[in-house]
């Protein structure tokens, strides 16, 4: 019976008239259309390339990384599914890149197959950087502060680095230099 009152009422307010008043005008700004172009055309596409670890307690190791970044809602954001294998297995992660108009910032909201979920924000330095404030977040259960920087080449390259402060104040490294393939 419930269902039934759902969806009745869902087929009412979706087939409702909707009336201009009803419907916000908001235009972004100049300024911030082209800050969300920038940040979708500067990802989308699909990168290959290393990812090299440094991870405290274990030989620093190589990874076959690749990013395939779509365009999403319209070419307001973009959807990247990125992934390889390390010696210990498959690793992945979804992530959603997008400039927010409204904080003037750059959201990286991420999911990974080791339980994490993080969502960075940072601001582009120069025309081709951009820098995430530190995050903290938890990973392997404890607390780490992340702090991610991009930088976008004019060969086609990306040079992403991260580093995760553990809370006993070691450090890991990760280091992703890929290509534009597509």
């Amino acid at each position: 019976m419930f269902i039934r009152v759902l969806v009745s009422i869902m087929i009412t307010i979706l087939s409702a008239p909707i009336l201009k008043s009803q419907t916000p005008q908001v235009k972004p700004t100049v300024s911030s259309a082209s800050e969300v172009i920038r940040t979708v055309e500067a990802i989308a596409g699909v990168w290959k390339g290393q990812m090299n670890a440094n991870v405290p307690g274990s030989p620093p190791g190589s990874i076959d990384w690749t990013m395939d970044c779509k365009r999403v809602a319209l070419n307001s954001g973009a959807l990247c599914t990125n992934g390889g294998t390390a010696p210990f297995g498959e690793l992945a992660e979804s992530c959603l890149l997008a400039f927010d108009p409204e904080s003037k910032a750059v959201h990286y909201m991420c999911v990974t197959s080791m339980g994490e979920v993080h969502d960075h924000k940072g601001r582009w330095t120069d025309t081709k950087t951009i820098e995430f404030e530190p995050l903290q977040a938890g990973m392997m259960g404890k607390q780490v502060i992340e702090t991610l920087k991009w930088h976008f080449n004019e060969d086609g390259t990306l040079h992403k680095t991260s580093e995760v402060r553990l809370a006993d104040g070691s450090m890991m490294q990760f280091d992703f230099k890929g290509k534009r393939v597509s």
